[in-house]
């Protein structure tokens, strides 16, 4: 490990010393198969001797982008490198990555102003406040790809885009997509309000129709027997009941920690809102065991690869799919059954959800909730 640290002068790089504390952690097996390769060794050796900055920019501009970001999330770990949202910085390269192949692409400008100075400013503020979600990047990446697309439709007929008329988005329009209007969307409203193109225009207004549920006798079917007997491991398990359960989606169940499992009074809570939401059992039982099983508080319920990194988010779908049932259909099938139980108000604050989420829900379901007046009901005497 001193060798690949080296800082040129046969000592080890001291900044690095965390990194080597850390490594030597972890199973022997594993840390010795990775420093095996020469790709991983090479950037090693180019960041101890200084000849790559030790940045995240510096690990950017490496040439095999995979090993550079299983290290740089090693050096956040460690604490050598500052913590920085995963999902803003891939989106980030990708970006940069586009934009250096449209150099020559008629639009360019306004691709680059869309990207740098719309997308980028919004996701940064958001990963200031709360972790992004792994849908973060591909929503981004399909609107930035929806918009030149658009750009491009409009140059081939010899369009611009500050000439462009109501008659002419409405016929890019018919002519696009489902996923098509929708990904583009974003960037016509922007383009609208900030001049790029006519102000006059109307965006055409998106509409979605209501998702298909499960039975709620399959739900508690797929819900017994998960906590039962099923053959996957306890992290699967859980995760599927979290949002049989509580109608959670896996942006935020990838991310919850010890933290947010706490005892009362021979009780157990999970704090997805505001106040903590109890846990029945059996499904206590299942998630005390995966608390032990996390380790040393506060940790990750669901750890992935990555150090300090939870499980991916692609990998805990392809887990929960592999249980036999739609994820979305599940999930929504779950939120309406808690509508109906309670106010859809109470429901939101419980699960974190936002209150337009909970209310369409009780519409959707049939509900009567949000027909209550606020204040007291109790019957006078």
């Amino acid at each position: 490990m001193e060798q690949v640290l080296d800082d040129g002068t046969g000592v080890m790089n001291l900044a690095f010393a965390p990194l080597a504390v850390a490594l030597a952690a972890k199973q022997p097996e594993t840390v010795l198969g990775w420093l095996a390769k020469p790709h991983i060794r090479e950037l090693l050796t180019a960041l101890a001797t200084g000849r790559l900055p030790l940045t995240h920019n510096g690990l950017a501009e490496y040439a095999r982008p995979i090993a550079a970001r299983y290290l740089r999330h090693e050096l956040m770990a460690c604490g050598i490198l500052p913590t920085v949202d995963k999902h803003l910085l891939d989106t980030e390269q990708w970006l940069h990555r586009r934009l250096a192949e449209l150099f020559d692409h008629p639009h360019e400008p306004l691709l680059r102003r869309f990207g740098l100075w719309h997308q980028l400013p919004r996701l940064r503020t958001t990963a200031a406040a709360r972790p992004l979600r792994a849908t973060a990047k591909p929503y981004a990446t399909q609107q930035f790809t929806q918009a030149q697309a658009f750009l491009t439709w409009l140059h081939e007929r010899r369009i611009a885009p500050a000439a462009l008329t109501q008659a002419d988005l409405d016929t890019w329009y018919a002519g696009a997509r489902a996923h098509q209007r929708h990904g583009v969307h974003g960037f016509v409203t922007w383009a609208i309000n900030n001049g790029h193109l006519p102000r006059h225009l109307v965006a055409t207004r998106l509409t979605f129709k209501p998702c298909t549920v499960i039975t709620q006798q399959r739900r508690l079917a797929l819900l017994r027997r998960l906590i039962a007997d099923d053959p996957a491991d306890v992290g699967t398990r859980t995760a599927a009941c979290l949002l049989l359960l509580y109608a959670q989606p896996l942006s935020r169940i990838q991310h919850l920690t010890t933290a947010d499992i706490a005892e009362h009074d021979g009780d157990l809570l999970i704090r997805l809102g505001d106040p903590p939401a109890p846990v029945p059992e059996p499904f206590a039982a299942l998630l005390r065991q995966l608390v032990a099983d996390a380790g040393q508080p506060p940790a990750l319920l669901f750890p992935g690869r990555l150090a300090g990194q939870p499980v991916a988010y692609q990998t805990l779908h392809r887990r929960l799919q592999k249980l036999g049932f739609s994820i979305k259909e599940a999930r929504i099938s779950a939120l309406r059954q808690l509508v109906l139980q309670a106010p859809a108000p109470v429901v939101a604050d419980a699960l974190g959800f936002h209150p337009t989420t909970a209310t369409r829900q009780v519409t959707n379901a049939g509900g009567t909730w949000s027909r209550y007046a606020p204040g007291d009901h109790t019957p006078s005497p």
